[in-house]
């Protein structure tokens, strides 16, 4: 049975997971990386489940701000993306449909980002 890593995203078999990073879904050689990537892994990882959530409250989008000086620059681009998303419209229901419609060249950004699908925007944007 073959297990995806989170750090590096690869399919990987049983095998190359120990019984400690097995839990943590991390392979024998993701586990020896420093702590720099799984952070910037790890931010992103929260960032993106901001993002999916029903709602993005007020924590939500003070946490964003504090993402988005990261020093990582992914970390902080997305960061500031989403908080803007979640200033337009912090609902989930139709977001991506009045994202596209309204704000076209922020829709191409978080489908650029990797955080929304393309079929799905277009979709639900009739």
């Amino acid at each position: 049975m073959e297990y995806i890593c989170r750090i590096c995203n690869q399919p990987k078999p049983e095998s190359a997971f120990t019984e400690k990073s097995h839990s943590l879904h991390t392979c024998k050689k993701c586990n020896i990386l420093s702590n720099l990537r799984t952070e910037e892994r790890n931010q992103l990882d929260e960032i993106f489940k901001i993002f999916i959530q029903t709602r993005i409250s007020h924590k939500d989008t003070v946490r964003l701000k504090d993402l988005g000086n990261s020093k990582y620059p992914k970390v902080a681009l997305t960061a500031t993306l989403i908080f803007e998303v979640a200033q337009l419209r912090p609902y989930k229901k139709g977001r991506h449909a009045f994202l596209e419609q309204k704000y076209p060249e922020l829709a191409k950004k978080i489908e650029e980002a990797g955080l929304a699908y393309p079929q799905y925007i277009k979709a639900n944007s009739d």
